[in-house]
């Protein structure tokens, strides 16, 4: 009983289970089913989709080509899309921009509504119409111009014989104004080189005339320097002349010291004085009338102190009863301030009576004391006024020589004297000058080397106050020694 019911559950248990693989099948069959035919259904849609879309733009298509045939009304919007068409259709896309293009044969007149390709027919045939009027009128215009150049070609040609002729008839002048013209200028030729010539003449002697003209200008400006120099120095001089003074005192002493042997003068830099130049010691007393005053001394200077000091030595003592003092006076003729002294001679001076002059030894000693020789005015006819003083010899003698010589010697020195007076120039005699001159003698300075120093010559001051007449004297002065001023004549260093 139990086997059976075991058989049975079996039983039922395959037959439950074929029925299930049966159901599986049965609906996978139906899903297999149901799955394709909703593949075709979308598919058909798609499909409807797709027709339905290009039926859409068939319509704008058929839509855009009536408004480009003009059968539609297209808007400025519209018609500016068609520069850029997008449609997806390269042909569609190409006749839009075609058409765009087309369209711009218009005028800007004509309104968006008449640009379509029914209006273009009328256009093009308007137009071809107006060219064809305006060619009747070209043509018109064509023959008569025609024949308005045809009368001109007549007319110029007529005009080109007659030109013809006058160009031979000018040409027949131009060749005899040429020959003239040949002959004008080389009579201008001729005349220019003659012109020149003459210019180079003129300005020869022009040349010649401004050198005599510069030449005469700096001689009257030279002139003119003297007599301004000549008057200045007249005003100077005018005194000195009119006493009949020879020379005048240039300082005095201001100290003296080391017992004599060392003095100071009130001469300085500001005098433009400078070592070396000697003086003469005169008494103040005696300076009223120098001509006539004895020289005690003589000094040379040897140390500039300032702008009016200076420091000198004595070179020829003193005699014991007149010694130098403060205040004596001091004198120089071959100095002046500021310039050197230029002495002239006028004519032969004879200065040791052998009847020969004796101008070359005159103007050694000259040059020797430290002045200039000036030219004597012989060559020239004057005297520089800045000569100091004019030499003249003694007058020459007329017995026992040639009267005309003579004659001529005084009448020169007569004249030398008088250029002298008429520049302001001292005249003195040559046995004066060789007074000055004469005894100058290098032996009695005390001679400068390289050993000399500045302090041995410091000055001294002068205790107490300054005495007319000491009487407290050096013992150089109350004993006679060599080395003593005897004459008028200033020593040399």
């Amino acid at each position: 009983m139990a086997a059976r019911d075991d058989s049975v559950i079996r039983g039922s248990l395959i037959t439950c289970l074929i029925l299930l693989v049966l159901s599986l099948a049965l609906n996978f069959i139906l899903w297999s089913w149901g799955s394709g035919q909703a593949e075709e259904r979308a598919t058909i849609a798609t499909r409807l989709t797709d027709v339905s879309n290009g039926l859409k733009n068939a319509e704008e298509k058929n839509i855009t080509m009536q408004k480009m045939l003009g059968a539609e009304q297209m808007t400025q919007d519209e018609f500016d899309s068609f520069a850029n068409s997008s449609s997806g259709d390269p042909e569609f896309d190409a006749l839009a921009t075609q058409f765009h293009s087309d369209m711009q044969v218009f005028g800007q007149d004509v309104g968006i509504q008449d640009r379509h390709y029914g209006a273009l027919v009328d256009y093009f045939m308007n137009a071809i119409r107006d060219r064809n009027e305006q060619y009747g009128v070209a043509r018109d215009d064509a023959n008569k111009i025609r024949a308005q150049a045809a009368a001109d070609v007549a007319t110029a040609r007529a005009a080109q014989q007659k030109a013809e002729t006058e160009r031979e008839n000018l040409a027949k002048q131009l060749e005899d104004e040429r020959t003239q013209f040949a002959t004008y200028r080389n009579d201008m030729l001729t005349k220019m080189e003659q012109a020149k010539d003459s210019k180079t003449k003129s300005e020869r002697e022009l040349q010649a005339f401004q050198r005599k003209a510069g030449t005469e200008v700096n001689s009257l400006l030279a002139q003119t320097k003297i007599l301004e120099n000549t008057i200045e120095t007249q005003k100077l001089e005018l005194n000195k002349l009119r006493g009949g003074r020879f020379e005048t005192v240039q300082g005095e002493i201001r100290y003296v010291l080391r017992g004599g042997k060392i003095v100071s003068i009130n001469l300085g830099s500001a005098d433009a004085l400078r070592p070396g130049i000697t003086f003469g010691v005169v008494d103040r007393d005696d300076t009223a009338r120098l001509q006539d005053a004895d020289i005690k001394a003589s000094i040379q200077v040897t140390k500039i102190l300032g702008p009016h000091l200076a420091e000198a030595r004595v070179v020829a003592m003193p005699q014991v009863g007149n010694p130098i003092i403060e205040g004596d006076a001091v004198y120089s003729p071959f100095w002046a301030p500021g310039r050197t002294v230029r002495i002239a001679l006028a004519g032969g001076i004879d200065i040791d009576d052998d009847g020969r002059p004796d101008n070359d030894i005159l103007e050694g000693m000259i040059k020797a004391a430290g002045a200039e020789i000036a030219d004597n005015g012989e060559r020239t006819g004057r005297i520089d006024p800045s000569v100091r003083f004019l030499v003249v010899g003694e007058s020459p003698q007329i017995e026992g020589r040639d009267e005309e010589v003579a004659a001529a010697e005084l009448a020169a020195l007569g004249e030398a004297k008088q250029r002298a007076t008429e520049a302001g120039v001292t005249v003195i005699p040559a046995w004066k000058l060789q007074a000055y001159l004469k005894t100058l003698d290098d032996s009695l300075t005390t001679p400068f080397g390289s050993a000399v120093r500045g302090e041995d010559w410091q000055p001294e001051p002068v205790p107490g106050p300054a005495r007319r007449r000491p009487v407290d004297l050096p013992d150089m002065f109350k004993q006679q020694k060599e080395r003593v001023q005897r004459t008028n004549e200033i020593v040399s260093p």
